[in-house]
């Protein structure tokens, strides 16, 4: 299987991030899926933002969690993209109706805030979007476990990022996936440490191996010659038309394990 991506916060290099503009461009690029991150606002609606307060990105300070989305629609999202001046904060379920068909929704629960994992539930169970096609991503093992129990269908990747100074064994990961019952791991791709026996070994116990966030095509070719199984990009299609113009091959899990 050829290796996915993932466009973070949409295809967030050419259009503002976690907005309706760059969900679409993402899906008319036709990358393999999308990612978002959710808060929850002061009247309990799950919508897009990376950040707790919409500083960075609207260059207005407002609290996510403090305002209501009416407020929040005031704001102008465009992140200093004049061509998509206007843009709007998204809610998650304008975000899942652009998500077409076959394809996949990574949603970050921020702040490991378990308490966004039911209203996320609630909006999967009513959203025309099939739970298959979505993955929950945290760093909180325990929001991964609680989320896991609440709803064993949901797929769910731990994200994490470890060091270089005190690289993981693979065992190590392994053990941590078996415990928040996670499907796979979702690490920072930008890790020396990563290399094929590594991803071989967390593959063969049965685990999905995901990267983020990738934007270089050196490392992508290399993160692919490793195995893993998806790279999350701020240009996913960029990237992708990249190596598929200078073709490499994805690294063979079985054989790397077989040889460590």
């Amino acid at each position: 299987m050829a290796v996915q991506w993932i466009s973070h916060r949409g295809e967030s290099s050419d259009a503002p991030e976690n907005t309706l503009a760059a969900f679409r461009l993402a899906m008319t690029r036709d990358t393999d899926g999308m990612e978002c991150d959710i808060y929850s606002t002061a009247d309990q609606v799950l919508v897009c933002c990376h950040d707790e307060t919409t500083t960075r990105t609207s260059g207005q300070e407002k609290s996510i969690t403090r305002s209501t989305l009416a407020e929040l629609r005031q704001l102008d999202f465009s992140n200093g993209k004049s061509a998509y001046r206007g843009e709007r904060i998204p809610t998650l379920e304008e975000a899942l109706a652009v998500l077409r068909p076959g394809k996949t929704f990574y949603i970050e629960i921020k702040g490991g805030n378990a308490a966004l994992i039911e209203p996320l539930l609630s909006l999967l169970a009513t959203a025309k979007v099939p739970l298959q096609d979505i993955v929950m991503i945290c760093f909180d093992q325990e929001v991964c476990r609680q989320a896991k129990i609440r709803c064993p269908q949901l797929r769910t990747l731990w994200l994490t990022s470890y060091s270089d100074e005190q690289p993981p064994r693979a065992e190590e990961v392994i053990a941590t996936l078996r415990q928040c019952q996670a499907d796979g791991i979702d690490l920072n791709g930008r890790r020396a440490f990563i290399d094929a026996a590594f991803v071989a070994a967390v593959q063969a116990a049965g685990y999905y191996f995901a990267v983020w966030t990738i934007d270089a095509e050196e490392r992508a070719r290399e993160l692919i010659a490793c195995g893993v199984d998806a790279i999350t990009s701020n240009r996913a299609a960029a990237l992708r038309d990249e190596i598929a113009a200078q073709p490499c091959t994805r690294g063979n899990a079985r054989q790397a394990a077989a040889e460590s």
